[in-house]
């Protein structure tokens, strides 16, 4: 197989749409350069950001990533 055989996707949670990861999606056994997308994945690449800062959402109904901050104990960043 080509690099051109892969299709990257990025993984999101079903219920709170939380960035879970990325992998590759399989090639369809049927029909060549047709991929299976997998439900709760996307092929659309999340923003660039920040770990331990924010977290991207993505939202399938819009078909787009959102960056929110994390808060831990109401506040932003909290260093307790």
């Amino acid at each position: 197989m080509k690099w051109a055989d892969f299709m990257k996707i990025y993984y999101f949670d079903p219920e709170s749409g939380i960035y879970q990861g990325e992998g590759f999606a399989d090639e369809s056994p049927l029909k060549r350069n047709i991929f299976r997308i997998p439900e709760h994945a996307t092929t659309i690449a999340p923003p660039p950001y920040t770990p331990g800062s924010e977290v991207p959402f993505f939202d399938p109904e819009a078909g787009k990533w959102e960056l929110r901050e994390i808060r831990l104990n109401n506040c932003i960043r909290c260093d307790r």
